[in-house]
């Protein structure tokens, strides 16, 4: 539902998820930031029950954010987490919340998933 507007809300033209290296990267933009109080990232992969909160950031105007997830490899308690991964912005406004979400359907490759596992190790 990208293009949505709450009254006194955010328009999100953009939510997209991209391997970068051995993480992921999120970007949005927004062409309406009027009475946004924060945006949150969360991310769930395919084997996990529920959604986990990665990161808060208030507006600050650019239009273009970005969000570089380094954790992708560790679940809860430190397990390791299996794709998909399904990510959700959660928009926050003065009018109420919004989100969006998108899969990461592609599987990185054996080099990638295990250079993530070993720097989460060292976290």
């Amino acid at each position: 539902m990208l293009g949505a507007s709450l009254a006194l809300g955010a328009t999100i033209t953009l939510f997209q998820a991209t391997f970068d290296s051995s993480n992921v990267r999120l970007e949005w933009e927004v062409t309406n930031e009027a009475g946004v109080d924060r945006y949150e990232i969360w991310r769930k992969a395919n084997n996990e029950p529920s959604f986990t909160r990665l990161n808060t950031q208030p507006p600050t105007g650019q239009h273009r954010y970005q969000f570089l997830d380094t954790n992708v490899y560790r679940g809860a308690a430190g397990t390791t987490s299996g794709g998909p991964f399904t990510y959700r912005l959660s928009v926050h406004t003065s009018a109420g919340e919004q989100n969006y979400t998108t899969v990461l359907n592609a599987t990185p490759s054996a080099v990638q998933r295990s250079w993530g596992s070993i720097k989460s190790m060292f976290r």
